[in-house]
């Protein structure tokens, strides 16, 4: 399995708005029932041009094989603080390690403090994200609910 990650040059803008779809749809309903179609039938992300157009948005892109597979989406919301925003492996890679290799290139290209959540009711993310901050942390991350209980956020270093 050969595994590619890039960040999106915007001539493929429309492949991470097209994947970006598949992960909203995923989280609507069973994760956020906030989340609606709009007048297209789309979700849309009204943030998701910005990565293009602001230095402390990172859009990446993950292949496997030349297949799109994946991508996340980080941003830098203070210096050398950075945030998953966005964060999604299609179905048929997951539970096999690739989620966790799309992750550490972030960790490698990124280097600071790391904020991560995800929502209350979402455990097979939290386990994930668990096994993340432990594993960049060496064990020193904090866990705590944010949001009113909401949400689940961990942050760490990994300097």
């Amino acid at each position: 399995m050969q595994i590619e990650i890039f960040k999106v040059p915007f001539d493929k803008k429309h492949v991470l708005q097209n994947m970006l779809e598949l992960y909203l749809y995923e989280m609507s309903g069973e994760i956020d029932d906030k989340l609606e179609l709009n007048d297209d039938g789309l979700y849309g992300d009204p943030w998701l041009e910005y990565y293009w157009k602001e230095a402390e948005r990172y859009p990446y892109l993950l292949t496997i094989d030349g297949k799109y597979a994946g991508f996340s989406l980080i941003r830098e919301i203070e210096p050398k603080t950075f945030y998953v925003a966005e964060f999604f492996v299609i179905r048929k890679y997951r539970k096999n390690g690739v989620g966790m290799t799309l992750i550490k290139e972030m960790f490698r290209l990124h280097k600071g403090k790391w904020l991560i959540n995800t929502a209350i009711n979402n455990t097979t993310a939290q386990s994930f994200w668990r096994k993340v901050a432990k594993s960049a942390s060496c064990g020193n991350y904090k866990e705590y609910s944010i949001e009113d209980g909401r949400r689940l956020e961990w942050s760490f270093n990994n300097k």
